[in-house]
């Protein structure tokens, strides 16, 4: 999973700025299926900050695999779906 340094920035930001208000940070980690206690781990290891805080899983069967992350108003879309989309996209830009 790659995810934009801008944006993890941005998470980052976020999750320090609600921390020093002493309440954690509301983190909503969306999936295809429920996500087991190991892969909510391996998450935050490449994100540390999410060690931080309060994680919410949600399951949407729409999803095809990967994850969508949320926190305050702002989305990291780490699914197959938006890949796809943007492979149709850019074959429809490019035919």
């Amino acid at each position: 999973m790659k995810i934009d340094p801008t944006i993890k920035k941005e998470l980052r930001k976020y999750l320090l700025d609600r921390m020093s208000g002493k309440k954690k940070a509301k983190v909503t980690i969306t999936a295809p299926y429920e996500l087991e206690r190991s892969d909510v781990e391996n998450l935050k290891k490449k994100i540390s900050i999410l060690s931080e805080a309060d994680i919410e899983i949600a399951v949407d069967k729409n999803i095809l695999a990967g994850v969508v992350i949320t926190f305050g108003s702002k989305v990291i879309d780490l699914t197959i779906n938006t890949e796809l989309q943007k492979l149709a996209h850019t074959i429809y830009e490019t035919a």
